[in-house]
């Protein structure tokens, strides 16, 4: 995993020299290379899908959630809130005005890694604060949330009350068919209480 990481790192670093010697567009400020560069070392940019789903279900005023797959699959399923960016049309006045909400940590997915990973650089590469990626994007949601990840060995504490929370999450986002007595809103906000203290992303992290 770690390796995986590595190589993308390496892409990102490719891709940023590319990018600082493109022309500038829109006239708007470029970060300093240099600046550019340290950024795509550290891994702050990361959210897992555990925190961004916590913060969904907490209805965080804070979390603006941008949608980089195609039309297609937004509308076939995408997450709460979320909003559909297409990604050739980043730099238009609308769009970086989105980028540039105050108080939002505007977070990134597409199906995997790399589209958001693209679209993080060049929001640095124009100096946007607070955007983050949900690491995994919607093949490592519906990896965790949808399908049922098999325990091995003797399950700790946390282990279970994470196993409590992606349940409960599941039923409420896309429902699991299971018939109780209990409101599934209910359930949830019971549920959630077990990690209810899980990290969300600080305001030095991002871009």
């Amino acid at each position: 995993m770690e390796r995986k990481y590595t190589i993308l790192a390496i892409l990102l670093i490719v891709l940023a020299l590319g990018l600082v010697i493109l022309p500038k567009k829109n006239e708007l400020k470029e970060t300093d290379p240099r600046l550019l560069l340290s950024e795509i070392v550290e891994k702050s940019r990361y959210l897992t899908v555990d925190q961004v789903t916590h913060r969904i279900i907490e209805n965080d005023p804070t979390l603006l959630l941008i949608d980089l797959r195609a039309p297609d699959q937004y509308k076939t399923f995408s997450l709460p809130g979320s909003l559909n960016l297409l990604t050739d049309s980043l730099l238009t006045r609308s769009n970086m005005e989105l980028f540039n909400q105050p108080g939002k940590d505007k977070v990134l997915y597409g199906n995997a890694d790399i589209t958001s990973e693209k679209v993080w650089l060049l929001g640095c590469r124009y100096g946007l604060k607070r955007v983050y990626i949900m690491k995994g994007g919607m093949n490592e949601w519906f990896n965790t949330f949808v399908k049922e990840k098999v325990v091995s060995g003797t399950p700790s504490t946390a282990d279970l009350d994470l196993i409590s929370f992606r349940k409960a999450a599941r039923q409420f986002l896309i429902g699991t068919g299971e018939t109780t007595n209990t409101p599934v809103s209910e359930q949830v906000k019971e549920k959630v209480q077990v990690i209810r203290k899980a990290p969300k992303a600080s305001a030095g992290g991002g871009c």
